[in-house]
């Protein structure tokens, strides 16, 4: 029966970033083959070059294990050198790699050498975001179809980390890696449900 103008309302912008979830990232320069490997272990289908910045947007794609657990991994674009500076497209392909709970840095076997692209690659993601390099992460040694040396050989250049010499290519040698995979996944999983068990215990204690 009586109504008032009422008072000045008010008005919020938000800006909004969208972040691709997955288990593990592949983290790698131009052409190491993330794609390819991506295809190979799963039914996601980005598109294969052979020429750099093929994969100009993260994409997710899901391994299927025997006992139908799914797990998610993203393909990241490419980095270049400088990408914590925002060079080339650097924030929008790093951000990415923060949801992620471990990093397969993809090296390239017929590049330069392989402990020089692992810390290139390092370097970028410690001097974006020093908390990225602390993630659980493994090493895929890719296109070793190309080497002639043994796997033992190119295991010794990383003699501290988890070392998977594989051809995406040819789907050689994947298996080793999926299982690594998969225990990150299950301690990962087991690590969240301790926490959301701890914090029921606390609400029960609490009331």
């Amino acid at each position: 029966m009586k109504a008032e103008v009422g008072g000045q309302g008010e008005c919020v912008n938000y800006d909004l970033e969208m972040r691709v979830m997955a288990t593990a990232g592949f983290v790698g320069f131009p052409n190491a083959g993330k794609s390819t490997l991506l295809r190979a272990i799963s039914r996601a289908k980005p598109k294969v070059a052979s020429y750099p910045f093929t994969t100009l947007q993260p994409h997710v794609g899901i391994i299927h294990y025997d006992d139908f657990e799914q797990v998610a991994v993203a393909d990241i674009p490419g980095l270049i050198e400088d990408a914590h500076l925002n060079h080339g497209l650097g924030f929008s392909f790093l951000k990415h790699i923060q949801r992620c709970q471990c990093i397969f840095y993809v090296l390239d076997f017929s590049l330069s050498s392989l402990t020089e692209q692992y810390e290139s690659l390092k370097r970028e993601l410690r001097l974006y975001n020093e908390e990225m390099i602390e993630k659980p992460s493994a090493i895929v040694i890719n296109k070793m179809d190309l080497s002639k040396d043994s796997t033992e050989n190119v295991q010794s250049y990383f003699p501290n980390m988890k070392v998977f010499p594989i051809s995406a290519k040819n789907k050689e040698n994947l298996e080793p890696m999926l299982i690594y995979l998969r225990q990150e996944y299950d301690a990962y999983v087991a690590e969240q449900q301790t926490k959301i068990n701890a914090e029921e215990d606390d609400y029960v204690l609490k009331f």
